[in-house]
Order: structure tokens, then sequence, then C-alpha cells
């Protein structure tokens, strides 16, 4: 559901500027068959009127201003027929008489520009590069969504909604434990251990002890 309403802003603006595209060429293709379709009457300008459209970007704003022309003429049928075009000169006014063009059986498609007129080629052309920016600019929103936003945001969630488990370990063997004895460790009691006294160690008690005691006076004398 996330993805048709991120997506679905930028499909309707690609439709409608590959919609701008197919009008731009199509325009142009219904003016080339009126000036080549050799079918010229006299026509007349009704009215003279400008629409004034601004853009902005931020603190800056830009403006661009456009002139409609309405005109009347009469076919060769002798029908009279009215209709509007975007810009023409704006040195036709109300009352001026223009030349009509149209294709053959088809005053619907009637025009007062003159042939080859540059304005309408350069603004087609400028159009169209515009267009095309536009529709590449939603497309490439909608690849890089799928291909880079999307993926980042699904493992995130996944990381967020599991639960946490430690890293797993590899388990670690203990070394085996040894069957005998080390090798050189003594498997017997000890032998050669010394049976006599050493030499020289008293063997007695001693025979005289001192007599007296240490300060007393000596006999028939005064103690020192």
């Amino acid at each position: 559901m996330l993805d048709f309403f991120v997506l679905a802003l930028p499909t309707l603006m690609a439709a409608g500027g590959i919609a701008g595209m197919i009008w731009a060429v199509v325009r142009l293709r219904r003016l080339r068959a009126a000036w080549r379709s050799g079918i010229e009457v006299p026509g007349r300008c009704l009215r003279l009127y400008a629409t004034t459209t601004t853009r902005r970007q931020g603190p800056h704003a830009s403006s661009s201003t456009t002139l409609h022309h309405v005109y009347e003429f009469t076919a060769a049928d002798g029908t009279h027929h009215r209709f509007e075009e975007s810009g023409g000169p704006a040195t036709v006014i109300e009352g001026d008489a223009v030349t009509v063009r149209y294709p053959q059986g088809r005053p619907d498609r009637a025009t007062a520009l003159p042939p080859g007129d540059v304005r309408t080629w350069v603004g087609t052309g400028v159009l169209l590069a515009f267009l095309a920016v536009f529709v590449t600019g939603c497309a490439g929103f909608g690849v890089f969504y799928l291909t880079v936003f999307k993926p980042t945001g699904e493992k995130a969630r996944e990381r967020v909604e599991e639960p946490w488990r430690p890293p797993s370990a590899a388990p670690v063997t203990p070394p085996p434990l040894p069957d005998g004895a080390p090798s050189g460790f003594p498997t017997g009691i000890p032998s050669g251990f010394p049976s006599d006294l050493p030499t020289g160690f008293p063997s007695g008690f001693p025979t005289d002890v001192p007599g007296g005691r240490p300060g007393a006076p000596a006999p028939g004398g005064v103690s020192r």
C-alpha cells in the first residue's frame, strides 16, 4: 500500500508530461498540415487578451505572459467559424485583417500563424525538452525508490522487528586429557634418603656446665 501512494504521484506527473508532449507534437503537425494545404481565406481578429503565469521557486518567482487571439473567418463552403489561438504576434489587435489557413475539409483546424513561424518552432522545441526532462525525473524517482530506498527500508525494518540474538560462535572443543603420567614423572617411592647423621654433627650433650650466674660476686671478693 505504501508503494502505491509513493509511486502514484510521480506516475501521474509523468503521465501528464507525456500527454503534454503528445499535445505539442499533434499541434505542430496540424499547423504544418494547414500551412501546406494551400487553402487561404481572409479573416479578422475579434479579440486580444493576455494570460500571465507565475512560477515560484522558494523566495524567487518568475512569470511569463502569453497572448491569445480570437479570429473569425468564412470557409470556402460559406460557413462561418471562430477559433482561439495562442502565441500570435503582438502586432495583431482587435479589428485587424489576417489570413487564415486550414487543411482541406477541416476548417476546425484553422490557424492564423504564418507558415514556418520561428516562435512556434522554438516554443515547441523548448516545451518538448522541458517535458522530456520532467518525465525523466519522475521515472528516475520511481527507479530510485524501487531499487535503493525500498530495499534499504525493508532491511532496516527487519532488523528492528526481529528479536535480538547474540552472535553465534563456533563451539570450542577442550583438549583431550592425558591418559597416563607425563614423560619423566617419577613412578615409585624415591630412594637414597640419608640414614646417618652428617659428619661433624654433635652426638652428645656437653659435660662441663658453667657454675654461678652472671653478675654474681666471685668468692672472697667484690663483685664487679
